[in-house]
């Protein structure tokens, strides 16, 4: 398993907002820290995210709900999923589809594990 790293998130971001605008900026140096570090925690030697559904979902869905950044948490985290993906060798079957999942978790519409099962059934490898 392939993760990305605080650096790795750092560059989606400056990446986003030097294209498109918006704050740079950490709002929150922890959030960032636990938003990078959850698809790896493990719980009693075993992986709490087990494939990579599950921790793309807990990356990204710790980088919206979190807010480590001053702005464009969303978009960070959709680049993250999108990367992480890509670094393990799979494909996004629908890349609007997950833009309004995103949007959903943004709002509190959508749980996690929502995002999750979605996940689990749009990428391929």
């Amino acid at each position: 398993m392939n993760y990305l790293s605080r650096q790795d998130i750092l560059d989606l971001h400056s990446y986003i907002i030097e294209r498109y605008g918006g704050r740079m900026g950490i709002a929150s140096q922890d959030k960032l820290i636990s938003a990078v570090d959850a698809p790896r925690q493990t719980m009693f030697g075993d992986d709490l995210y087990p494939d990579l559904p599950s921790k793309a979902s807990a990356l990204a869905f710790l980088l919206i709900k979190n807010r480590p950044f001053r702005s464009a948490n969303e978009a960070t985290a959709l680049l993250a999923i999108l990367r992480l993906i890509e670094i393990n060798g799979v494909r996004l079957k629908n890349f609007e589809g997950l833009i309004k999942k995103l949007g959903a978790v943004s709002r509190s519409a959508l749980k996690r594990e929502e995002l999750e099962e979605w996940l689990r059934s749009h990428i391929t490898g």
